[in-house]
């Protein structure tokens, strides 16, 4: 979502910190008494890292507003687009409040919360943005050739420890309530083209009000993961798990059908009693009862090879296809270290290595 003819009109810095401890109580953020005021240059260095957070989609994802009542961080923005430049450092603190509240875990580290408005596009349209930029180390190099150590940097150039929540209107007049005509886009590194659940869940949920749109490719990448999820835990044999996953291979790969639906795999892959409980762990995980469409975009390179891993690193990998076909797995009794597995292949060795 590139942010064209971007300008940032007013922005204010918050810091909040770690938590003492998991669960414990929330240390209160140390607040700005007024606006960053930045050099042109470094102005520009800002908008700069802005725009390129933006400029590309592996890292971006637009999403839904599900939180817009009083209280919520868009909510919030909205108000602070009409506030003076006083009452914005203000009611710009509610965001650092809200996203100490929202890192529970000592493990989501402190970091500075930059809140800044503005326009973008052509014609101009207002948004309100939201970073958590964390601080780290670094050296700058000094006139005479020797190095500087400083502490507490955020932003520079090569650094990815930052996350950007961006609210953006249309500017048209829309007749239902919020948040009609607003967008939002959120800017983290933990996204990826192929991993969308990589994005930091209390940043983009808890604190900013906002959920993960759902899609048919998301959706596959959700039953995929589910189901495998549900066979690991199954109190089956594993020579059942491993016709169990091939199954699911073969469902989603060879199978021909336009759709997938969690009760047609039950139906066919499954006995009554571990099909509703498959049901019932797939609802748990507010998976779809109905069909979704079989788009396979984003499992297609964990469709690629089946694997079956044994100890001390040993693999055996093939086309899902092939190793239905020609793989037979057998558990059997071993010695008193433990169970053995017997596999037969039906095919001759073509080569080592």
């Amino acid at each position: 979502m590139p942010l064209e003819n971007l300008t940032v009109n007013r922005i204010c810095l918050h810091e909040i910190y770690r938590r003492a401890d998991d669960g414990g109580a929330v240390v209160p953020p140390s607040f700005a008494t007024g606006l960053l005021n930045l050099p042109a240059n470094a102005a520009g260095a800002f908008k700069s890292r802005v725009v390129a957070a933006f400029k590309g989609t592996a890292k971006c994802m637009e999403m839904l507003i599900r939180s817009s009542g009083p209280g919520s961080a868009f909510a919030n923005g909205v108000a602070l687009i009409a506030k003076s430049d006083a009452d914005f450092v203000e009611h710009s603190r509610v965001f650092a409040n809200d996203l100490a509240s929202a890192q529970t875990s000592r493990g989501y580290p402190g970091g500075l919360v930059v809140v800044f408005d503005g326009t973008v596009g052509n014609p101009a349209t207002s948004f309100f943005a939201v970073m958590k930029a964390e601080l780290h180390d670094g050296f700058v190099k000094t006139a005479d050739l020797q190095a500087q150590f400083l502490r507490d940097l955020f932003l520079s150039p090569k650094t990815k420890l930052y996350k950007i929540g961006i609210f953006i209107t249309d500017g048209q007049q829309h007749d239902g309530d919020l948040p009609s005509g607003w967008a939002a886009t959120v800017y983290d590194t933990g996204l990826s083209a192929s991993s969308r659940d990589g994005a930091a869940t209390y940043f983009y949920s808890s604190f900013l009000g906002l959920d993960i749109p759902e899609n048919a490719a998301h959706n596959v990448k959700k039953f995929f993961e589910h189901t495998k999820e549900f066979i690991k835990i199954s109190n089956v044999p594993e020579q059942e798990k491993v016709n169990l996953y091939n199954s699911l291979y073969s469902y989603l790969k060879l199978d021909r059908g336009a759709n997938i639906q969690t009760s047609e795999f039950a139906d066919t892959y499954m006995d009554d009693e571990l099909g509703e409980a498959y049901q019932a762990h797939m609802q748990r995980q507010h998976f779809p009862q109905g069909v979704v469409p079989k788009d396979l975009s984003e499992v297609s390179g964990s469709l690629r090879l089946r694997k079956l891993r044994f100890p001390r690193s040993i693999t055996l990998s093939g086309p899902p296809d092939a190793v239905r076909d020609l793989v037979e797995v057998e558990a059997v009794e071993g010695d008193d270290r433990g169970q053995w597995t017997r596999i037969t292949i039906r095919g001759p060795i073509e080569g080592q290595q």
